[in-house]
């Protein structure tokens, strides 16, 4: 009997030693586990917070996109505003009364010495320029005005009705934009 107490006794002892070595891995596999979920917790806040970071730089790209869109189509409708006045104006200058028209040529060609240059009109004012010019140049493809050129052509001043509005309008733009756009 000696030696079933003893058997008892190493198998007691064994399971003890077991439930301690048991307990031992399970505390060792709870604080590996509690570890692992802390860095778990931890990868998940920074990839949380990257993300975050990511969605805010998306989306004030797609406004900042959003805003030059807007202000693109307003420049464009801008310009074509521009553009529309400008064809208004163009078409204003054709439509001059006869003698309005014939003072603002004469009025051009007082500074120029018109014995010595030829003058160039468009077909509808070619009567009254050469009855003020000796030396007509003949018929340009222009809505009115004249061009002013030397004899052996070294000098040119164009003078046209489209030259002049266009400078106007193209040294006034800013105004012109204001006064339309506020």
């Amino acid at each position: 009997m000696a030696l079933d107490a003893v058997v008892e006794d190493i198998l007691a002892t064994s399971k003890s030693k077991v439930a301690s070595v048991s307990a031992e891995a399970d505390q060792e596999v709870a604080r590996i586990l509690d570890e692992a979920r802390k860095r778990a917790a931890g990868i998940k806040s920074r990839k949380e917070k990257e993300v975050g970071q990511a969605i805010e730089a998306l989306e004030r790209r797609v406004i900042s996109s959003a805003h030059l869109e807007v202000k693109r189509s307003e420049l464009n409708v801008n310009k074509e505003m521009l553009e529309q006045s400008k064809a208004k104006l163009f078409g204003a200058i054709q439509k001059l009364p006869k003698d309005q028209n014939e003072a603002l040529i004469k009025k051009m060609l007082e500074p120029y010495d018109l014995k010595d240059m030829k003058v160039f009109s468009n077909k509808k004012d070619e009567a009254f320029v050469s009855s003020l010019a000796p030396n007509y140049g003949g018929n340009l493809d222009i809505i009115g005005g004249v061009v002013v050129e030397s004899k052996d052509g070294a000098l040119r001043y164009d003078l046209t009705f489209e030259t002049l509005a266009r400078e106007v309008f193209n040294n006034h733009m800013k105004e012109a934009s204001k006064i339309i756009f506020g």
